[in-house]
């Protein structure tokens, strides 16, 4: 004998279905939508359009990268600069590497770091980028992270288990930036991930003596403090 259904779970059912029906409408309108206003405006390039600049379009039913980039401007580059996650990945699908560089050696990941853009590190990095890459002067994505200041950006790189002690072309550490730029809770923060205060750069400065460069002032005094007692203290 075939099962009878139980009341209460089709009532359920009905009223599950009855609660969707809103969303459903909401979602098919604003397709349509999409798709009038894609057709519209389809319409409108279509007539302003000369007939040499709609064979280009022809020609290009996807992004060519070998147009839309010089040495120096890279596509990948200026979206991840400009926030344009979507774009992103939409170029990362038609092949172009995540860790490129442009003619000073720079990876989106070096771009989106010296721009501060903390949600475009975090994607990039979530999405494969390189945090240990160089430029061509050597320096890495935490030397810049330190220079513009960016903590969260430091913190998020030392989660992805950069070398905080990696030296550029001239021998600069992230720990040397960190004190010629004056920055305190950054120093503190590298040195409590293993930065070593006594790695001299090629002109033979430690981060103490870049510290003491800077003459007789409280930051002065309060960065060579810093440097000088810890890791003994470690809650300076």
């Amino acid at each position: 004998m075939p099962m009878k259904a139980n009341p209460r779970k089709l009532i359920k059912k009905k009223r599950t279905m009855e609660s969707l029906l809103p969303q459903l409408r909401t979602s098919t309108k604003s397709l349509l939508k999409k798709a009038t206003e894609l057709d519209l405006i389809l319409a409108e390039v279509n007539l302003l359009l000369g007939e040499e600049e709609k064979a280009i379009l022809q020609q290009n039913e996807a992004p060519d990268l070998s147009k839309l980039a010089s040495r120096k401007w890279s596509p990948f580059h200026s979206l991840a600069l400009s926030g344009q996650i979507p774009y992103m990945d939409k170029l990362l699908q038609y092949g172009i590497h995540i860790d490129s560089v442009d003619k000073d050696g720079h990876t989106a990941l070096h771009k989106a770091v010296i721009g501060k853009k903390e949600p475009i590190i975090s994607h990039l990095l979530r999405k494969g980028a390189n945090p240990h890459v160089k430029d061509r002067d050597g320096a890495t994505p935490l030397h810049y992270a330190v220079q513009v200041g960016a903590m969260q950006s430091v913190k998020l790189l030392i989660k992805y288990k950069v070398d905080v002690n990696v030296a550029d072309n001239e021998g600069w550490t992230p720990l040397h930036l960190a004190i010629q730029s004056r920055s305190r809770d950054i120093a503190k923060v590298l040195l409590r991930n293993g930065a070593d205060g006594t790695r001299r750069n090629k002109d033979g400065k430690t981060p103490l003596d870049l510290s003491l460069c800077f003459g007789k002032d409280f930051k002065s005094y309060e960065l060579a403090k810093l440097l000088k007692l810890f890791p003994a203290n470690r809650k300076l």
